[in-house]
């Protein structure tokens, strides 16, 4: 049984926690802004890099990071910690112009005034790699072979490949890439090979020591053409060209893998395209008008399947 005593204490209790709950909510929210950081420099650079520095911010709670971005390819803006006074930005691209900003920015979301430091350009690169693509055969096809490297050495990261074969020019191969597949060889045949990396500043480096290397002839006993492509399919774009997109499901065969089927892509009789080891797209160019598009698959016998076939009508 509640007495008028006890519903005083209840009453006195509510009161002195909406009071306490009052003064919580009316507490002040922090909206002072860091300090800018000061003194935003560049402190050295490269071809491929640029490290700045700055003077520390500071802020009434102590608790705040740095944000730090570049512009022109540099990459998504940092979170630096609050002790950061230095961040180096590499695989910068020779020769361009970098724009760079930084703020320090409280735990409650204040962002101090941005430093900028704009048009900082990094040299060209002048130096060639210092070493040669260490090169492998890992396989070969009585029409293809598979190679692989160690890359190159360089002052930069932007390295791409050169293949040689018997002395010209064969391919090129993009940065990053350290595997290829030579297409298109013959048979029976010997082909001398040599690599040499170039940097994104067009030096290029030694040669690798020369592989010799020979394709078998074709498998006697493979007499079985691949399965016919699957799901032809032709389509344009409705802008007034005649440039068509084509794509089919790849074949099987009884004894290649299907990165090594060869498809020629044919539109009304004449040859269009070339693709290995895909289904598409394979952009190709008919005529106004209706146009039969045929798609043969071909294993390294020389074994052809029947064609897969879309029409299509272009306006």
């Amino acid at each position: 049984m509640f007495t008028a005593v006890n519903r005083t204490l209840l009453l006195l209790v509510a009161a002195l926690a909406f009071t306490f709950n009052s003064v919580q909510a009316a507490a002040p929210r922090d909206r002072t802004k860091p300090t800018m950081p000061g003194n935003f420099r560049v402190v050295a650079k490269t071809a491929y890099s640029v490290t700045l520095a700055w003077s520390p911010s500071s802020d009434n709670s102590g608790d705040f990071t740095y944000q730090l971005w570049g512009a022109y390819n540099v990459g998504p803006t940092l979170t630096l910690p609050k002790t950061a006074t230095t961040y180096t930005f590499n695989s910068l691209f020779p020769g361009n112009s970098y724009t760079f900003g930084i703020f320090a920015r409280d735990a409650a979301g204040n962002a101090s005034s941005q430093a900028n430091l704009n048009g900082v350009a990094v040299p060209r690169d002048t130096t060639p790699p210092s070493t040669a693509p260490v090169v492998s055969i890992d396989q070969a096809g009585s029409n293809y072979a598979i190679l692989s490297w160690i890359p190159a050495q360089d002052d930069g990261p932007h390295l791409s490949t050169q293949i040689y074969l018997n002395g010209a020019f064969y391919a090129g191969v993009g940065r990053g890439v350290t595997s290829v597949t030579l297409r298109s060889l013959e048979p029976a045949t010997t082909y001398n090979l040599a690599a040499r990396a170039v940097d994104f500043g067009n030096n290029a480096g030694p040669f690798s020591a020369p592989i010799n290397f020979t394709t078998p002839p074709p498998n006697p006993n493979d007499h079985t053409a691949p399965t016919k492509p699957g799901n032809p399919s032709a389509m344009t774009f409705g802008d007034g060209s005649t440039e068509t997109h084509v794509t089919w499901s790849q074949s099987t065969d009884n004894i290649d893998a299907q990165q090594h089927l060869r498809y020629d892509v044919y539109a009304n009789g004449v040859w269009q395209d070339v693709l290995f080891g895909s289904g598409g797209p394979s952009i190709i160019y008919g005529e106004r008008g209706q146009n039969v598009i045929e798609v043969f698959a071909t294993d390294t016998a020389g074994n052809a399947s029947e064609p897969a076939v879309v029409v299509l009508s272009i306006q």
